[in-house]
């Protein structure tokens, strides 16, 4: 797959080749259909829409000629799959990079500032190949409530600093608040304190005291101990969450690969075994991944720090609303985020040979001018991001103007996905961008 490089000194190079596609299908019926409300469930093999019946308006319609099962494989195995096996490469790297630091730190070693650097820089990188798989949002990414996902990624809901605060303590105290009863443990704390938000702030905040307004006998000692064993106990702390991240991230792939993973659900729709009756509506269950673009993106990302939306500092520009304000590493989220839905768009994946994207889908169903201001979109919403100098962070208060165009580009593109996109391939608006606000 194309890999993103980021804007931080950070090098992403990662090369993978992943093979294989599904038996192909093409659609006889329909050609676009309008949104009326709730639609049908499209994994539910119990619910099939009837192509001799009146089409239903919350039911989406098939298109014509085009290969969806096609698509779907090109999708499946040149983008999704790639982007989840490079996030676990990383993962496995920052663990390790993680490790090194945390031992040059307790001997004091000579190299120690470099490590931390190169530690940070391997948190860059996971974050980075994260952003592509946060915009590929399918399977087991949804699963329970995105439980998965959360673990590893909680932005926004969380990173509370004094709750992460309080983990280190426990982490390094080995029992949660003084409690022998309670030992600690990274697999039974809730996803707010962990994952890659926690790392975060361990590796990046130069502020070491803790950021909680009250103490308690655990945290009462922390801000009178020396530099070193406080950044030492962060690190630690990091390590434990990084091993963390890449057993999720392993249970992640082991739902998405094999037999019975999600992946062959998709590759074998409308075959026996698989829940998706046709390979439209597992090509409709892919296609809700790109409206991460919506409120995701454009509202929680842009929207609210630009004060847009009631945020920290009421309805005005919020600089620390940004996502990872703490390593200022915000606008090369948004340029992942955006090159994975151009990846998804387009089908440019890992396979050179093989584009099938759903700009070709719109093509075959007369929609070449939706399709033309899409991609027209996706890069001027990237040059904008472009044209920002310093952190996002920065330009929220400093060059208001350049992040709003940014928004204004974003909105652009989701305008079409909400309306012509859908329309002319006949699939379904997600509720949760049905209410989106614009």
């Amino acid at each position: 797959m194309r890999v993103l490089k980021p804007l931080s000194a950070v090098t992403v190079a990662v090369s993978l080749l992943l093979s294989g596609c599904g038996e192909s299908t093409s659609s006889t019926t329909g050609s676009e259909f309008t949104d009326g409300g709730d639609a049908q469930n499209p994994t539910n093999p119990n619910n099939p829409t009837d192509p001799t019946t009146p089409t239903d308006p919350t039911t989406p319609t098939e298109p014509n000629t085009f290969d969806e099962a096609a698509l779907v494989a090109n999708l499946v195995n040149n983008v999704l799959s790639p982007a989840l096996t490079q996030f676990h490469t990383f993962a496995q790297a920052q663990q390790t990079q993680i490790g090194a630091f945390c031992s040059a730190a307790k001997a004091q070693a000579d190299d120690v500032d470099n490590l931390h650097e190169q530690a940070k820089d391997s948190w860059r990188a996971a974050m980075t190949s994260w952003q592509y798989v946060e915009l590929m949002q399918v399977g087991p990414l949804l699963t329970n409530g995105k439980e998965l996902k959360s673990k590893i990624y909680s932005w926004p809901a969380g990173g509370a600093l004094c709750s992460i605060d309080l983990d280190i303590v426990y982490h390094e105290a080995g029992i949660i608040n003084g409690n022998a009863n309670q030992p600690y443990d990274i697999k039974t704390r809730t996803s707010d304190r962990k994952g890659l938000i926690a790392i975060e702030h361990a590796l990046f905040n130069v502020n070491y005291d803790h950021n909680c307004t009250f103490e308690n006998d655990a945290l009462a000692p922390w801000n009178g101990r020396t530099l070193n064993e406080r950044k030492v106990a962060r690190c630690e702390f990091a390590h434990t969450v990084a091993g963390d991240i890449v057993d999720n991230s392993n249970e992640i792939l082991s739902r998405w690969q094999g037999d019975n993973g999600f992946a062959n659900q998709l590759l074998n729709a409308g075959e026996p075994g698989s829940s998706f009756d046709t390979p439209h509506l597992a090509l409709n269950e892919i296609s809700k991944a790109l409206f991460y673009m919506t409120e995701e993106l454009k509202d929680k990302k842009l929207g609210t720090p630009l004060g847009l939306f009631v945020n920290s500092c009421g309805f005005e520009a919020c600089p620390q609303d940004v996502e990872s304000d703490i390593s200022e590493h915000s606008k090369e989220n948004l340029l992942a985020n955006l090159r994975a839905f151009k990846q998804i768009f387009t089908g440019e994946g890992s396979n050179t040979d093989n584009t099938v994207g759903f700009d070709d889908f719109l093509d075959a169903e007369e929609g070449t001018e939706v399709k033309q201001r899409m991609l027209t979109g996706i890069e001027e919403a990237e040059a904008a991001l472009m044209t920002i100098e310093g952190s996002l962070k920065q330009a929220i208060t400093d060059d208001t103007a350049k992040v709003t165009e940014v928004h204004s580009k974003v909105k652009n593109v989701t305008d079409e996905l909400k309306s012509d996109f859908i329309n002319k391939l006949a699939l379904e608006l997600p509720q949760t961008s049905a209410g989106d606000n614009d």
